[in-house]
């Protein structure tokens, strides 16, 4: 696997641990994102009293190979199951997502998630039509960024007509002639005040 790019499905599931305290905040439910800027945007956990939460990617200090680190117990921030399910989610809203161009050419579906997990923080897809393609190397990576629309039933992103063209048949391939093409914006993280929404995206 390319040094700091690994599938969103190795991050769910992972134990989230306070850095300055060691204390067990939860673990890691699914990865919020941007689907249009194509970036990281947190991290939603589930907490260890079963309550969800959101950890913005700005109070995540590392990923480690046994768990994510985040600055302290105060990084995650309680959120509600409209806003999860209102908002971009890597596994729970994009996998299977299809992928069409703006001259209406169907390019696949979203089979699979990755995240480089440095700065920037994007995310690329890899795209094939069937579970076949991958084997007979029909598939090929692209990042998310490419996506200049995504559906308000989220289950198409249309992208440009060169969208292939600057893809590639592999992750070591697309990492070859990435040059960080896209800039982050952080996610807004507010306190609970009178019932608003705990955590806003820009």
């Amino acid at each position: 696997m390319i040094s700091n790019v690994i599938p969103a499905d190795a991050l769910i599931g992972m134990t989230v641990l306070s850095r300055t305290t060691g204390n067990r905040l939860g673990a890691v439910q699914d990865l919020y994102v941007d689907p249009v800027e194509g970036l990281l945007k947190g991290v939603t956990i589930q907490t260890s009293d079963g309550k969800l939460a959101g950890i913005d990617y700005n109070n995540i200090y590392s990923f480690g190979k046994d768990a994510v680190m985040a600055n302290d117990d105060e990084s995650i921030v309680a959120i509600k199951d409209d806003w999860l399910e209102n908002h971009s989610h890597a596994k729970k809203h994009l996998l299977g997502v299809k992928i069409v161009t703006e001259s209406g050419n169907l390019l696949g579906q979203v089979a699979d998630i990755y995240v480089r997990l440095t700065e920037p923080p994007f995310i690329i897809y890899d795209v094939r039509e069937s579970i076949l393609d991958k084997l007979l190397g029909r598939n090929f990576f692209m990042l998310a960024s490419a996506g200049s629309a995504l559906s308000d039933d989220a289950k198409r992103i249309v992208v440009p007509n060169d969208t292939t063209k600057n893809a590639a048949s592999s992750l070591r391939e697309l990492m070859s002639h990435v040059n960080a093409p896209i800039h982050r914006k952080s996610l807004i993280i507010r306190t609970p005040d009178e019932g608003e929404e705990t955590i806003v995206s820009q």
